[in-house]
């Protein structure tokens, strides 16, 4: 039910749709013929940002142009039997790829098809209101765009949120892993986990990237979308490193005498992360000596006794080391660079 609400309330839905609307009305009261095509250009040029929009419009009426003219120039002078119309496609795939104008190819074919059908005989009038008609939608489309500019704010935030406490939870589990041998979380329902929550990273860039674009439109800063989006790579790189612990954290199996301190540092990480994320200074210096502290204790440690301490010893410092990279990008997010 949720899924139908978003379908059909999206504001990009709606934004459409009154376009179509509109261009539709004006071409019908100018009484330009085929002026149902004035709805469908508007439905093609409405963009997900009003800086894609402006920036695609150019390119579509040059395309809209092109395949006016072809669509015309073939029905004047070789008619309109389907063969025609099947080569003028043809021809408008090759000149629109020389071009490398991929994204206005479907523009262009329309334009030309519905010139080429409904083509009057009258070759430079007939020309003129299809043109007009491509303009009518275009700007329909521009005009709605700018009536109501698109907001992705909330929608970020709310992905920001979603993600940010996933990332928690999978961290979660692997701390009560840690000391525990026997079901722990199998790797296979782990990667299903990082694997969704990374789904949301990349949907909440989608939208910081759109809200960059439209940053002159938006009363927020182009600096704080910037923020959104170098804390989303970040937390890319958080969720691989939470793959690489689960997978080490496999290989740990009998208690060892850096456990409960690398368990502890697992908890100083997920308070600093959830501190991190909600703005609030996480007190990095103090975490740095911590584990300054615990580099010196897997130095000063005993040699194993037998090779499944020795292997279970190596796998916790692996763990240990993934966690330390965890945290340098965790740091990240405040705009704290790397240790080398």
């Amino acid at each position: 039910m949720t899924h139908l609400v978003k379908l059909f309330l999206g504001a990009r839905v709606v934004k459409t749709s009154i376009a179509a609307g509109l261009a539709l009305y004006l071409a019908s009261f100018l009484h330009y013929p085929g002026y149902t095509y004035a709805a469908l250009i508007a439905v093609l040029a409405t963009q997900k940002s009003l800086t894609r929009s402006f920036g695609l419009a150019k390119y579509q009426v040059f395309s809209s142009f092109i395949g006016t003219l072809g669509g015309n120039l073939a029905a004047y002078y070789f008619g309109t039997h389907p063969f025609i119309g099947a080569v003028l496609v043809y021809a408008l795939f090759i000149i629109h790829l020389r071009l490398g104008w991929r994204d206005t190819i479907l523009i262009s074919i329309v334009t030309a098809l519905n010139s080429f059908s409904t083509f009057e005989g009258e070759l430079v009038v007939h020309a003129s209101k299809q043109m007009s008609i491509v303009l009518i939608g275009i700007g329909c489309s521009i005009i709605v765009n700018l009536m109501a500019v698109p907001r992705y704010e909330h929608k970020l935030e709310e992905l920001l949120n979603r993600s940010e406490g996933m990332l928690r939870g999978l961290f979660y589990m692997i701390l009560n892993d840690l000391d525990r041998f026997d079901q722990r979380m199998s790797k296979q329902d782990f990667a299903r986990q990082v694997k969704e929550v990374r789904t949301y990273i990349q949907e909440a860039r989608h939208y910081a990237e759109l809200m960059f674009e439209d940053q002159r439109f938006y009363p927020i800063k182009g600096r704080e979308t910037q923020q959104a989006i170098r804390t989303l790579r970040q937390m890319e790189l958080l969720s691989n490193h939470l793959l690489r612990l689960n997978e080490t954290l496999e290989k740990v199996e009998i208690w060892v005498e850096p456990i409960p301190w690398v368990s502890r540092l697992l908890n100083v990480v997920l308070l600093a992360q959830a501190r991190v994320f909600h703005g609030r200074p996480a007190h990095f210096s103090l975490i740095d000596r911590a584990i300054g502290n615990l580099d010196q204790l897997f130095e000063r440690m005993d040699l194993p006794k037998n090779r499944l301490e020795f292997t279970t010893r190596a796998s916790l410092l692996h763990f240990y080391m993934n966690l330390k990279s965890y945290y340098e990008d965790l740091k990240g997010i405040c705009g704290l660079s790397p240790k080398p």
